[in-house]
């Protein structure tokens, strides 16, 4: 019989952590702790962040409609659970990270996101500098009855978090349950931490996710089964184990060997060294030796021998072969030949080099400006692409540059114009200054109207759909033309100075465009390091970040 599993993470992750448990055969006991719950909030400017710091999936599935707004931001996420949960909803995962928020954060800092919004629990982990929280969920504990916590006696309980490792030393201690007699299995060293001494057992997971805390628990539940039965005395529990290797018994008998052979080899050194000073053929074989050595340099001396020269036939050492001058000026010249050229290949692939480098520059320039036209077509903020527009072209146009970061914090698209345009139609088609007799008058004159052929029609209709025309195909300056020479233009000062916007954002993109293709756009810098100031708030860590 195999030990209880019990689950306590809230739902949906206890469902979803307990069938892959009975999918192993484990008896599996679902009693969560907590009811994650949503929590009305206020969404912020999204524009003021460069990203979308999400610690847990349940701030996804607890966000509300007011997820849509930061539908745009790139999202920094803890946990594979997590960035998974955000893709579904549409989001687009930039950093996935499988440690704790402080090391994400500081990889995504690393790639250009400094200002975050971290969408959270009510119970959470301080915020760093620059990571802006907000609580959009919060985990609710769930009463738990004392005969259930006495229930978990002699059982595998899996702890996903500190909170739940906390709350079961409370359960388990008011409940009289000894402590010993349960074995945990901690999703990381913390929370296996928060969980207090006494337990039977406290096993952490290789890495802080569901998958290895269910493999571990499985292991732990099995090794549990084996040793039941051996306690049991189940014959065959362990009786197939036949040991191949008998350990050899170790006694003082091996010391006392092992001190005989270093003093027989003390020993015989001592003899040897007696030996050598005493008896004389020792002396004899030294002395001849030291005589032959002597005699070899004194020979080597007197005839000038020299062992590495080839010797004639004579005996005597050859004369070395003449040096012909002209073969070695000919090697010079091949050699000479061939570093030229090997210069001219490293200087074509320098200037390969550079060039592809000014290449991808490029490229990279008109990414930028790509995105950033993108962005305002689609009407929100430019977000990340404000530090990169900034830092490519900042030197080279530094006007354009900052035209069309202001234009886009107030962004205006053709859709907005020509809604605008809607509402404004039945007041700028009539002079709102005039008197009825006035208005008479110009009724009466339009009846008859003559103009040249082919020239537009001065009538307000006219011109009214004139200005539709040409926004719907993008000419936002005819179209402001337009309404300026309409009777009541004067009503139009907000839709004007809306197009007017709209027309300096393009022109601005358009030059960064021209210098992105010119390749004047410069090599981003990278950011300085910012040391933060120390977080001196005192709160209970995510329950997500820990991966319910």
């Amino acid at each position: 019989m195999t030990r209880m599993v019990v689950v306590l993470r809230p739902e949906p992750g206890n469902t979803r952590t307990a069938d892959v448990l009975r999918a192993r055969a484990l008896d599996v006991r679902q009693v969560p702790l907590f009811a994650v719950v949503p929590v009305y909030w206020t969404p912020p400017n999204p524009t003021g962040f460069d990203g979308l710091l999400l610690t847990s999936a349940n701030a996804v599935r607890h966000g509300g409609a007011g997820l849509d707004l930061f539908r745009r931001l790139p999202v920094v996420a803890v946990g594979a659970a997590t960035a998974a949960a955000a893709s579904e909803a549409g989001f687009a995962v930039a950093v996935t990270g499988a440690e704790d928020a402080r090391a994400v954060v500081a990889e995504a800092r690393d790639r250009g996101f400094a200002r975050l919004l971290h969408l959270a629990g009510r119970e959470r982990a301080p915020t760093e500098d620059g990571v802006e929280a907000l609580t959009v969920y919060a985990n609710e504990a769930v009463p738990v009855p004392a005969d259930v916590a006495r229930s978990f006696e002699d059982a595998l309980v899996l702890v996903h978090s500190a909170r739940a490792a906390t709350r079961l030393a409370e359960l388990v201690d008011g409940a009289g349950v000894d402590r010993s007699s349960i074995a945990l299995v901690a999703i990381s060293r913390a929370v296996g931490d928060a969980a207090g001494t006494g337990w039977a057992s406290i096993a952490i997971a290789p890495e802080p996710s569901d998958s290895a805390v269910v493999a571990m628990a499985a292991a732990s539940a099995n090794t549990r089964a084996i040793d039941q039965r051996a306690r049991g005395g189940d014959k065959h529990a362990m009786s197939d184990y036949v040991p191949t290797d008998r350990p050899r018994a170790r006694g003082p008998r091996m010391g006392v060997i092992l001190a005989l052979v270093g003093l027989a080899f003390i020993a015989g050194l001592a003899l040897m060294a007696y030996a050598a000073k005493t008896v004389p053929w020792f002396g004899f074989t030294r002395s001849t030796t030291a005589a032959t050595t002597a005699q070899q340099k004194a020979s080597s001396s007197a005839t000038g021998y020299i062992p590495s020269q080839p010797l004639g036939p004579d005996g005597e050492p050859q004369a070395a072969a003449p040096v012909d001058t002209a073969v070695l000026a000919t090697r010079e010249a091949t050699l000479a030949a061939q570093l030229a050229a090997l210069e001219a290949r490293t200087a074509a692939i320098t200037t390969d080099a550079s060039a592809a480098g000014g290449q991808a520059t490029r490229a990279e320039g008109l990414m930028v400006a790509f995105a950033a036209r993108r962005a305002l077509d689609r009407g929100v903020g430019l977000g990340y692409l404000e530090e990169q527009l900034r830092l490519r072209f900042g030197q080279a146009q530094p006007r354009a540059t900052m035209l069309l970061i202001q234009a886009a914090r107030q962004p205006v698209t053709l859709e907005d114009l020509r809604q605008g345009l809607d509402t404004i139609a039945p007041d700028i088609t009539t002079s709102t200054g005039e008197g009825w007799l006035d208005t008479i008058q110009h009724q009466i004159d339009s009846l008859v109207v003559l103009r040249k052929a082919g020239t537009p029609s001065p009538m307000p209709a006219d011109r009214l759909a004139r200005v539709r025309r040409l926004l719907e195909a993008g000419q936002v300056e005819a179209a402001r033309a337009e309404v300026a020479r309409l009777p009541g233009a004067a009503q139009a000062s907000n839709w004007m100075d809306a197009a007017r916007r709209y027309v300096t954002a393009r022109q601005a993109l358009d030059v960064i465009e021209n210098t992105a293709l010119i390749g004047q756009a410069g090599q981003p810098q990278p950011a300085p390091v910012v040391i933060p100031p120390p977080v001196v708030e005192t709160t209970t860590p995510d329950e997500g970040a820990a991966g319910i």
